[in-house]
């Protein structure tokens, strides 16, 4: 996976050189690692690694790209984040010094990662949707569609959208320039 990760950083450097009116992000992560306490069949035992604690690792990715995001001049309102049951990760062990640890006062997660959210959201940036603060996006506008699903127990949580369903969203979404990447996790 890392060679996934250096090739989108080294696509959204490149493409922050780009002039856009605006830079727009959409960041999903179904679910995560451990499937919230239920460790038989997780992640983490799938993996070898100790299960007797939640496995924050898909948080820490998620979180890293909104930070990537945030250093390359995407504002904060501009970024939506659709991570597992729409709340930021908060376990109190989560990493000495407090790194991937956001005030709940300041949340990056904006929605729960469904199948509905994704659409909302979707066809928010391609029609606009006030009530959400969503804007339409503009063809000189740049959007950034990172996401992360992962199989567990068999189910994968946004692959129950095709690839087509999922591509004519984004391609209702009136802007010229975009990159997106799928880290899917097995």
């Amino acid at each position: 996976m890392s060679c996934k990760v250096m090739i989108l950083i080294g696509l959204i450097l490149v493409s922050s050189m780009l002039f856009g009116a605006e830079k727009y992000a959409v960041l999903i992560t179904a679910d995560y690692a451990d499937y919230r306490g239920n460790f038989q069949g997780s992640w983490a035992q799938a993996n070898g690694n100790d299960t007797r604690f939640p496995m924050e690792e898909f948080w820490h990715d998620t979180f890293l790209m909104w930070e990537l995001l945030r250093n390359k001049g995407y504002s904060d309102e501009n970024i939506f984040v659709l991570f597992a049951d729409g709340q930021d990760f908060q376990d109190s062990y989560i990493i000495d010094g407090g790194r991937y640890v956001v005030s709940e006062q300041n949340p990056i997660t904006d929605y729960r990662a469904n199948l509905a959210n994704v659409e909302m959201v979707l066809q928010g940036l391609a029609n606009g949707n006030p009530q959400e603060n969503i804007p339409q996006l503009q063809e000189d506008d740049f959007l950034t569609i990172w996401t992360f699903d992962h199989e567990h127990n068999k189910k994968q949580y946004l692959r129950n959208m095709s690839n087509t369903e999922f591509l004519n969203l984004i391609n209702k979404i009136n802007c010229r320039k975009r990159i997106i990447a799928d880290m899917e996790e097995k």
